[in-house]
């Protein structure tokens, strides 16, 4: 499990992380294909393409107002938002819990040596994950996954030393890694977008100019507003500013807490620095989800 930390996880996480990948996907490409198509109905509706009788321009400025209309009611009753935002919601929340379980964090602490109580705690749990899903159907990718696997038990069973190890290396490094590459990402995405719109203003001016002076004929302005329209819409469903900031505090505060690693020496010190590891990355993942609301 050391090379793939998640490879062992339970059936719930597996079916979650699933569902929330092809919810963002259907959102983000469904959002792609409105946008374009209202950027194309503004840029076709600003001219005239004589075709024989027939405004050919206007044909094309028709069939994107349609197609934005299309996604914009499967937005609206499909709402693949809803699902990614859920469905991410339920994976983060088993993958919590299966990892409090299996290095035996707080409620699974290895000092209680009641395995089949235990198991059934965690069951518990995932059951109150199922209950609150209501936007996509979790299926299970393989059939003869389970909800607490082999490779659960056999880390559980290890020494309190080994499970430090699993715990570090699998959890908290690899989230620290991940967050500060996100944070970086969506930085430099945020940054980027701030130089194209900065860009899109500039022409925008000298295109009012040069219509003011009847130098072009053509709404320039109108297709350049109609493009930052949607640019600005594009960022409200990616949010990377927001992302960046809230993943870098999340790096800071799992820095901390690997700074503090080596300080729990019995089973019950180590139960609850789980416990705080976990609340840490949990609050993340609760201002992701509030933010998307």
């Amino acid at each position: 499990m050391e090379g793939n930390p998640e490879a062992g996880f339970p059936a719930l996480y597996r079916a979650a992380d699933q569902g929330a990948i092809v919810g963002q996907r259907r959102l983000l490409t469904a959002t792609c294909v409105r946008l374009t198509s209202l950027v194309m109905a503004a840029i076709f509706g600003s001219f005239t393409i004589v075709a024989g009788s027939v405004d050919a321009s206007a044909i094309v400025a028709a069939g994107g107002l349609a197609m934005a209309l299309v996604t914009e009611v499967y937005l609206l009753t499909v709402r693949p938002d809803r699902q990614w935002y859920e469905a991410r919601a339920a994976a983060e929340s088993a993958k919590t819990l299966a990892w409090r379980y299996l290095v035996g964090g707080e409620p699974f602490g290895c000092d209680v040596k009641d395995d089949e109580g235990v198991d059934l705690l965690l069951l518990r749990r995932f059951s109150e994950i199922t209950t609150g899903i209501h936007s996509f159907a979790p299926i299970p990718t393989l059939e003869e996954e389970c909800q607490v696997t082999a490779t659960m038990r056999s880390i559980r069973a290890l020494s309190l030393d080994e499970r430090k190890q699993h715990y570090m290396s699998g959890r908290i490094n690899d989230q620290r890694v991940w967050y500060v590459t996100k944070a970086r990402y969506h930085e430099r995405r945020g940054a980027q977008w701030s130089v194209a719109f900065a860009a899109m203003e500039a022409l925008g001016l000298i295109a009012a100019v040069l219509n003011a002076t009847q130098l072009v004929d053509l709404d320039v302005p109108g297709i350049v507003g109609a493009v930052a329209a949607a640019g600005i819409a594009w960022l409200q469903t990616r949010q990377h500013q927001q992302l960046a900031t809230s993943y870098s505090i999340a790096a800071l505060e799992l820095g901390d807490i690997v700074s503090r690693a080596e300080w729990p020496r019995t089973e019950l010190e180590w139960a609850h620095f789980v416990d705080e590891s976990e609340e840490a990355i949990s609050r993340e993942t609760m201002l992701w989800r509030g933010s998307r609301s």
